[in-house]
């Protein structure tokens, strides 16, 4: 018997958006530690780390799509300008 492989990032990824497109709300980080694991059984250490990941995607295609400065998109949706270095 092998040893029971985690998930990808990209299954956490697909997971973890579910969550927002099934209940169509939003969440502090600490209540997404508890809601992830439990209900789409993503590990809560991944879960900032996974969070971080849907918010520069988000960053990169709205810059692509719209041509959006990165330092306007971090003012509108209230993204602190040290977010790369969040702890």
């Amino acid at each position: 018997m092998s040893k029971k492989k985690g998930l990808s990032a990209e299954e956490k990824r697909t997971r973890m958006m579910e969550i927002f497109f099934e209940t169509k709300d939003v969440f502090q980080l600490k209540d997404m530690e508890k809601i992830a694991p439990k209900e789409k059984g993503i590990t809560a250490m991944s879960v900032k780390e996974v969070l971080q990941n849907n918010i520069f995607a988000i960053k990169s295609w709205a810059k692509r799509k719209f041509g959006f400065e990165e330092n306007k998109i971090d003012k509108n949706f209230g993204i602190p300008e040290d977010f790369d270095y969040l702890d």
